[in-house]
């Protein structure tokens, strides 16, 4: 075992090394760039040969860094005499565990770390070297733990002053950076105050408030097909009152943990609820949020007297297109003669299910037949994918921004250091949100559900009819997939009927 008494025979030991480069909270890319800069001059001053591990995300647990769990197993290899950092704490400042981890890996290796600022040698095997580790990783998690504190006390200063920090803008919305607020989305908010809180207020369930929404090839909130779920949700939503709702829960789920030492997840009670109210620009009104709790709490079907039918709503006259009324008598279930044009004749309702079974099966071999159509589904999950990413980007780097904001108002950055920053993150935002345009309107060319997805969609369709009887399960069923169902019947005997599907 090697342990050294002064920096000079050290300095001479060493040959070959690693270094380390992470961002710390608040660091740009040109500080990467500057302290890759310095830590060469060292390598190259001594001669080292050296290579380079650069974090280019960063996270609190070893788990979460990727060139640091690469570092630690080419050490434990005993590839490198010494690795080199800027600072102690670029190395860790997460939990206790995991600087045990670090150390170990260290010790057991027989490596040393060099510190370039201030300029260091640290042998993990030398008594007195331990113990200057042991108080500078403490240093580092206290200081970590201070600046966590400090920004998240900005957050919800920020919050108080109605500024939007949730995350990314909810639908019907978008954040406006130069405001710091939420501001209406020109289509997505009058979609929202017509089509869904209004149709609901006029007795439309939030069942077929999706399927009308679907119908009209408008996107969801995730880009994909509504569902009963996502209009109540938008619908209940207190944001849309123009309010900013926080401390709804607190802790980390348990598939999102990375330490130990993190509180488990839970719901917080209403009554503990921060609520800043009149912060951007309402959606709907109080009184008409309040007539939809009060629907929802009294709403137990969609159809007045529950006289539902599995079809009902979707059988359409082929000449003036109105609903053809469903009657039931002693002989069975009829589509009633449309009483609006009263040229198209009525018939049984069983030649409507059978065309919807044979046209569903066509439906799905054609879909299996059309191979080239897989390459477009998976084109189209690329763009998907890149959208997503790019927004999560974009998340980022607007509340990065705000954390310098936040930071500067409590006096942690001088007034230069926090418009580098700013400048900086404002010129990646445009950039990201140029490429977000583009990547939309990539995606303007496909249609809003995979053929794969129809497939499935089929299948989970097909086993639903089979099993579930209660009709107004089964209406939901038929509207998941079904735009509408044209019934053309001018004499007697000849019946078309044609299922469109959505």
């Amino acid at each position: 075992m090697k342990t050294f008494y002064n920096s000079e025979k050290a300095l001479k030991a060493i040959k070959n090394v690693a270094l380390y480069l992470r961002k710390s909270r608040g660091d740009i890319d040109e500080d990467l760039k500057k302290h890759s800069l310095i830590m060469k001059e060292i390598c190259e001053k001594n001669e080292w040969n050296y290579v380079e591990y650069s974090e280019i995300g960063s996270g609190e647990s070893i788990e979460d860094r990727v060139e640091m769990k690469k570092l630690l197993k080419d050490v434990e290899e005993g590839l490198y005499d010494a690795v080199v950092c800027f600072q102690f704490d670029r190395l860790g400042r997460g939990s206790g565990t995991d600087q045990d981890t670090i150390r170990w890996t260290f010790k057991n290796s027989d490596t040393l770390i060099i510190t370039a600022n201030p300029f260091e040698i640290l042998d993990p095997n030398d008594e007195r070297d331990e113990e200057t580790m042991d108080f500078k990783g403490f240093l580092a998690r206290r200081e970590y733990k201070i600046i966590t504190k400090r920004l998240s006390s900005g957050r919800k200063i920020g919050l108080r002053m109605g500024r939007w920090s949730n995350g990314q803008a909810p639908w019907g919305y978008r954040y406006n950076k130069e405001l710091k607020k939420l501001t209406p989305h020109p289509e997505e908010s009058e979609i929202y105050k017509t089509l869904i809180v209004q149709e609901f207020l006029d007795g439309k369930s939030t069942y077929d408030i999706a399927w009308n929404l679907n119908k009209k090839k408008i996107p969801s909130p995730r880009n994909g097909l509504w569902h009963s779920n996502t209009v109540n949700n938008l619908l209940k939503s207190e944001v849309h009152l123009g309010h900013i709702v926080f401390n709804k829960t607190e802790g980390v789920r348990e598939s999102q943990k990375k330490s130990k030492d993190k509180k488990t997840f839970k719901r917080l009670p209403k009554e503990e609820w921060m609520i800043v109210k009149n912060c951007h620009i309402p959606l709907k009104t109080e009184e008409q949020h309040m007539r939809i709790l009060h629907l929802m709490g009294i709403k137990k079907s969609h159809v007045k007297g529950g006289n539902i039918n599995a079809l009902s709503g979707l059988v359409k006259c082929f000449n003036c297109q109105s609903t053809l009324t469903i009657q039931k008598n002693k002989n069975g279930i009829f589509f009633k003669k449309c009483s609006k044009c009263k040229e198209c004749k009525g018939g049984h309702i069983d030649l409507a299910y059978d065309a919807i079974q044979d046209s569903v099966l066509f439906l799905r071999d054609k879909l299996t037949q059309i191979n080239n159509s897989y390459s477009n589904d998976n084109e189209k999950q690329i763009i998907l994918n890149k959208i997503k990413t790019i927004e999560e980007e974009l998340d980022k780097n607007e509340e990065a921004l705000e954390r310098i904001e936040d930071a500067y108002e409590m006096g942690m950055y001088s007034a230069e250091k926090a418009k580098v920053k700013s400048k900086a993150r404002q010129e990646r935002i445009l950039e990201l949100e140029d490429e977000l345009k583009i990547q939309k309107k990539k995606i303007e060319s496909f249609s809003i559900v995979t053929n794969e997805e129809r497939i499935k969609r089929i299948d989970k369709f097909l086993e639903d009819v089979k099993t579930i009887s209660d009709p107004e399960k089964l209406n939901v069923i038929y509207k998941s997939i079904i735009d509408n169902i044209q019934w053309k019947r001018t004499d007697t005997y000849e019946v078309k009927i044609t299922v469109n599907f959505l």
